[in-house]
């Protein structure tokens, strides 16, 4: 069963996309973002990790796509998510500092498959996303 990550892209009045570096690893610059927790919507949880990790309160928009690494066993879904507040940012074990940076700038020090999830996003392409609850029946 492959491993669900939850991404977004999220940006400012500038149209500059938010970008967080990891404090471990690889140290690149990223997307905020990673596993759901166990039943936790992938709306509830992108929404939870932009808020961990960079300190905005945000609000999905849209599903950009869906990304498949098969040898990786990996899954990812990349959301468009709308700042509705900004918080503080502290740095921790997991993000060193963020940044907003234009898709014609982004840091160098980022992995080739999120430059390519960042330029979809700015595409028109836009999906539908639901999250059943259980008091809604089909």
């Amino acid at each position: 069963m492959p491993s669900v990550g939850v991404f977004a892209v999220v940006k400012n009045k500038d149209n500059e996309v938010l970008c967080v570096k990891l404090n471990y690893g690889s140290g690149n610059w990223t997307l905020p973002g990673g596993h759901l927790d166990k039943y936790e919507s992938p709306i509830k949880g992108v929404e939870r990790k932009i808020l961990e990790e960079a300190g905005f309160e945000a609000e999905v928009e849209n599903l950009v796509g869906i990304y498949s690494a098969p040898e990786k066993d990996d899954l990812v879904l990349l959301f468009r998510a709308g700042i509705k507040s900004e918080g503080c940012f502290i740095p921790n074990e997991e993000i060193k500092e963020i940044g907003f940076f234009s898709r014609e700038n982004l840091p160098l020090q980022m992995h080739p498959w999120n430059r390519k999830r960042i330029l979809d996003s700015f595409s028109d392409t836009v999906s539908f996303v639901h999250t059943f609850n259980e008091a809604e029946s089909i």
